[in-house]
């Protein structure tokens, strides 16, 4: 049997609070909670894990020395992910905690904790001993990392994927070294002032392969600025839509890295996403012993 291809994700690891709700609360508002659980998160890490199905996924981040650190290790191993992790020596392991109400919708808020730390020396020992086949990187991580991290995998002849979310101007000057850029509109919006939701046949990305997310509305991929492929996806009933975003990237790339044309990863991730969102992935971490 030949070796799988080897992708990693370089990036973030959260230990993520999950709260299910009735309805989102107002400023001020108090809401009953239906039920709570923790899990895995992070955009690298949910992306890793989305990947690992189809390919030898790989993750490179940095957590705390702490117990949320250790069994986040036996976690994604049982994920079938192959963690290398750095421990910072003062911030703990990092944390969020997501709001879901029962339409699917949510919203987060994380504290970076040690993911401020990783660093990028860990990946040349790595490509010393594992033949990477695409690195994905995204914006939760510092830039001067991100710099090094992507110039090197350049220098080593690696297909580079960068996911620009959150959308920060700092982070900017990283979109030059991706081979491609994965985006949802409103960082599409913030990057070129202009709304994709609108499928325009043209957008000045000043990059030579974009693709957009759209959420139920698909997917648009932009070559040299053109709308080169438009996937739309059929109406579903979303269970929960977070994580769905970061899902769609694990496909893609691992669909990418396999080799596959860009039209057909594309229309592979969007299959999934909405497939992904209609379920309530609930994957709990032990408690800490």
């Amino acid at each position: 049997m030949p070796e799988r291809v080897q992708v990693l994700f370089a990036g973030s690891l959260h230990v993520d609070q999950m709260i299910r709700l009735p309805q989102l609360p107002a400023p001020g508002e108090t809401v009953i909670a239906t039920e709570s659980w923790t899990q895995l998160g992070g955009k690298a890490t949910n992306q890793a894990v989305a990947a690992a199905p189809h390919v030898q996924s790989l993750l490179l981040a940095c957590v705390g020395n702490d117990a949320q650190g250790r069994e986040a290790q036996t976690t994604l191993s049982a994920l079938g992910v192959q963690p290398t992790f750095q421990v910072s020596g003062h911030l703990p392991t990092g944390s969020s905690v997501a709001l879901i109400e029962s339409s699917g919708e949510n919203v987060g808020i994380v504290l970076p904790g040690a993911n401020a730390d990783l660093q990028a020396e860990a990946f040349q020992t790595l490509l010393s001993t594992d033949p990477v086949r695409l690195l994905v990187c995204q914006w939760e991580t510092a830039p001067d990392t991100l710099q090094q991290l992507l110039q090197e995998a350049r220098a080593a002849g690696i297909t580079t994927l960068v996911n620009a979310a959150p959308w920060l101007d700092t982070h900017r000057g990283t979109l030059s070294l991706a081979d491609h850029v994965v985006v949802n509109a409103p960082e599409a919006h913030a990057w070129t002032g202009l709304d994709p939701q609108a499928r325009l046949p043209h957008i000045a990305f000043n990059h030579p392969s974009v693709v957009v997310t759209l959420g139920a509305g698909g997917a648009l991929h932009y070559q040299d600025g053109e709308l080169t492929t438009d996937l739309r996806v059929p109406a579903v009933e979303a269970l929960s839509t977070h994580g769905a975003g970061d899902h769609f990237v694990g496909v893609l790339a691992a669909h990418v890295a396999s080799g596959n044309p860009l039209p057909q990863a594309l229309q592979q991730a969007v299959t999934s996403a909405a497939q992904f969102v209609q379920q309530l992935h609930n994957h709990p971490i032990p408690a800490p012993s």
